[in-house]
């Protein structure tokens, strides 16, 4: 146990990190599971029916409006830039664009259609930016075998020279193939910010706080759909979690491919249990990061939840479109 938290200990520090940072992050909705009133993002005056939203204790919006029945409207007034960058720049660079771009695709269909657009602009921005990290990310899978080979042969060879030559071997590989193994990295650092920033547009947008997709309401969390019986809510929550899966095992599953189609046979260099090597390190990050998901998936909006399953499947369809344009054999 104590070797395998060693081995782990710098992807553990990882996701500890995207735990704290996801729960440190300031949620914009009451214990009642209802948005602020405060914080709702409108392109234009809109008004919302008091049982729809919460407010803040002691904000002024409590003081106004506590006394409303649940019927009653209030008014909300368009939200500027301006008044997102005083919360913040993450507010205002992040958050206000992809609630607005929400907002206004869904003035024209509903909040699931705004979500749908916003995903795939987002995911074509993150493509054209980070394309060079994708295909090599894919090209690692390629690289195992060679990775594997090199690692039997310091297997259970501490001293430093051993782990000077190892690290040089592995370097000589990484350069051969023209990859950089830390800019593999890039895709998570930029999709990081995005996804708190859709985190909060989900919760905060107008459109998603008052509007309905297929009839389903995208501000109600799973828990609370299942609840009410919808069955909805747990088909969308399961094929989020099943295509989540699919988007990280999809490199490997090309990979393996694309071996079988060109007839390639490789010796299968044995490794010892306490250096699975980098694709185990991959698998045990696809694993936790999964059910790190599905964890926060159940008690966020499902606004959020299609979100996810949205972004899954286009992120399969760019693992398909970089094997076959990018990959060569």
């Amino acid at each position: 146990m104590k070797d395998f938290f060693k081995q782990k200990k710098k992807l553990l520090l990882v996701v500890m990190l995207m735990v704290v940072t996801l729960t440190g992050c300031s949620v914009p909705r009451g214990q009642n599971g209802k948005t602020y009133v405060d914080s709702i993002i409108t392109i234009k005056e809109e008004t919302v029916a008091r049982k729809n939203v919460d407010f803040e204790k002691g904000s002024k919006a409590e003081k106004l409006y506590k006394d409303l029945k649940p019927d009653e409207r209030i008014t909300i007034k368009p939200t500027t830039f301006s008044d997102a960058m005083d919360e913040g720049w993450f507010h205002g660079i992040i958050v206000y664009p992809i609630a607005q771009l929400i907002n206004w695709v869904a003035n024209f269909t509903d909040a699931g259609i705004g979500i749908i657009a916003a995903t795939f602009l987002i995911q074509l921005l993150i493509f054209l930016f980070s394309i060079k990290s994708q295909v090599a990310n894919q090209r690692m899978q390629a690289l195992q075998p060679e990775m594997q080979k090199i690692q039997a042969k310091y297997a259970g060879r501490t001293d430093d020279r051993s782990k000077m030559a190892q690290a040089q071997e592995m370097q000589a590989l990484y350069s051969k193939y023209k990859i950089n193994p830390f800019g593999t990295l890039l895709i998570t650092f930029i999709q990081f910010p995005v996804i708190l920033g859709m985190y909060q547009a989900t919760m905060r947008a107008y459109s998603v706080v008052t509007g309905h997709f297929a009839g389903i309401n995208l501000a109600k969390t799973p828990i609370e759909g299942l609840k009410e019986g919808q069955i909805a809510f747990g088909v969308i929550f399961i094929l989020m979690v099943l295509f989540q899966l699919l988007s990280f095992k999809m490199p490997q599953w090309l990979q393996e491919h694309r071996k079988k189609k060109q007839h390639v046979k490789e010796k299968k260099y044995a490794e010892p249990k306490k250096q699975p090597g980098m694709m185990g390190s991959m698998n045990m990050m696809m694993y936790m990061s999964t059910a790190m998901i599905a964890i926060f998936a159940i008690n966020w909006p499902l606004g959020m939840s299609f979100y996810w399953l949205v972004n899954s499947i286009v992120r399969v369809g760019q693992n398909l479109l970089i094997h076959k344009c990018f990959i060569k054999d």
